[in-house]
């Protein structure tokens, strides 16, 4: 038997979910079809020899399509989140390597806008989700990102214990500076400074005030943009 390849393009995306889910179930991925899929005209088989329902125009063994199984073993990321992550990308016209996304009962194809409708194969999709390449050429080969790592996730209470440190370490940074000017007033670092003197320094000092006020707009900036990427916080 020939040795054939899985298209590059899906194996950019297996290659991501890998990073985003690296304790993921693989149990139910697959590649090459078996023998009832090569009884029937499917994307799952060696595009040189099988039953395809299109010619590339290379020459190369290849398979157009994988399945990638839903558990990712992640406690906030889901197959769903994955595969509407990717349809978004399509209907955007952002990515255009995808024929059609099976998953779930349902099927997204390019000929028909990425709309959904039912699915009633033979198999329900429910174990993995199915995705089929195109077989232009230059798309199959592609290995650009799909960009998995954009899906917004909820921030979990680690995660967010996280960002209250950084936060707290960061506003601490930004008022030494203050208090270590040229008032020299010394300090172990950590340490609160007397409350009595901070207006006068801050007056006297203009250039590191603006600095402090700098520090922490851009601090409330990742904040609100994490917070606002959160799903958790999204009507």
């Amino acid at each position: 038997m020939a040795t054939w390849l899985l298209v590059p393009c899906l194996g950019q995306l297996r290659t991501e979910l890998n990073r985003i889910a690296p304790n993921r179930d693989k149990s139910s991925d697959g590649t090459i079809g078996d023998s009832a899929h090569q009884g029937r005209v499917s994307d799952h088989n060696d595009d040189e020899v099988g039953r395809v329902p299109i010619r590339d125009a290379d020459a190369r063994h290849e398979v157009h399509a994988i399945d990638l199984d839903t558990d990712l073993r992640e406690p906030n990321l889901t197959m769903e989140m994955v595969v509407q992550h990717v349809l978004a990308r399509c209907r955007s016209g952002a990515e255009k390597r995808l024929r059609y996304v099976i998953y779930n009962r349902r099927i997204w194809e390019a000929s028909n806008g990425w709309r959904q409708r039912s699915y009633s194969g033979s198999s329900p999709h429910t174990e993995h989700a199915h995705f089929s390449a195109s077989y232009v050429t230059r798309l199959e080969a592609s290995t650009a990102s799909w960009h998995l790592e954009d899906i917004p996730v909820a921030l979990t209470d680690a995660d967010k214990k996280w960002l209250a440190a950084q936060i707290d370490k960061a506003a601490t940074s930004a008022a030494e500076r203050v208090w270590k000017t040229k008032w020299n007033i010394n300090f172990a670092p950590g340490t609160t400074p007397y409350v009595a003197e901070a207006g006068s320094i801050l007056a006297h000092v203009p250039g590191e005030h603006a600095r402090t006020e700098q520090a922490l707009a851009e601090i409330d900036g990742k904040v609100d943009k994490l917070l606002a990427e959160d799903p958790a916080n999204q009507v």
